[in-house]
């Protein structure tokens, strides 16, 4: 019997695709961008530009779930939910639980590639590779995570238009990884990587908050229809 976050999950991708055609884009450019500076110049800051493009592909891969949430508070299916005794905390995790599987899809195919490129290049481009890893990680699932519980609590905000959702609380997720693009232009390599691991660091922390006060954080007569 497939679990709720597999359940959810599939759901998400038949609801739509198109984020998930724009986040295989947006990681297959990262996959580019990486591979080509990991060969000609490892040691460069110009390696956080494709940690921008990654990050946003993760998001992309993991917002048909923010969507599905949208869709299934204005079809009922969250009143069904309560009615079989589930609180707001639960719903909120098994949500974030599908959206963080649909962002792990995107991150293990761009781990793979990397990694691959790196050992290819070298001692040095292994040491970046890992670096960038880490901080496609950090800001990808920091913002999805974010994202996610946001959208879940401003969820009377949203937005339904014909055929598609507009999930207000995306923006959330784009003004987290958009530093990724210039910091690089401020702050040596070293800093800017310890910025973008600080900022996916308080992402994650707010992250853990709002999923502790999730309970609390929206009514239970706010996820009807």
């Amino acid at each position: 019997m497939p679990s709720s976050t597999m359940i959810f999950a599939k759901r998400s991708i038949s609801l739509t695709k198109i984020y998930f055609i724009l986040g295989s884009f947006f990681v297959a450019f990262g996959a580019f961008v990486a591979s080509a500076i990991l060969f000609f110049a490892p040691g460069s800051s110009s390696i956080l530009i494709s940690a921008g493009f990654s990050g946003f592909g993760v998001l992309f891969f993991a917002t048909p779930l923010i969507l599905l949430y949208v869709y299934d508070k204005n079809n009922g299916v969250l009143e069904y939910l309560l009615s079989l005794g589930w609180s707001q905390s639960d719903i909120f995790k098994r949500y974030l639980k599908a959206s963080l599987f649909l962002a792990s899809v995107a991150y293990v195919a761009e781990f793979i590639i990397i990694i691959i490129v790196s050992l290819i290049a070298g001692p040095t481009a292994i040491i970046s590779g890992l670096l960038i890893l880490a901080v496609i990680a950090g800001l990808g699932f920091s913002a999805v995570s974010l994202v996610t519980i946001a959208m879940m609590a401003f969820s009377s905000l949203q937005k339904q238009r014909v055929g598609a959702n507009s999930p207000l609380a995306l923006a959330i997720g784009v003004v987290i990884i958009l530093p990724t693009f210039y910091v690089e232009l401020f702050l040596p390599f070293g800093f800017g990587i310890l910025f973008d691991l600080l900022v996916a660091g308080l992402a994650g922390i707010l992250s853990v908050v709002l999923l502790t006060l999730s309970g609390r954080l929206i009514r239970r007569e706010k996820m009807l229809p």
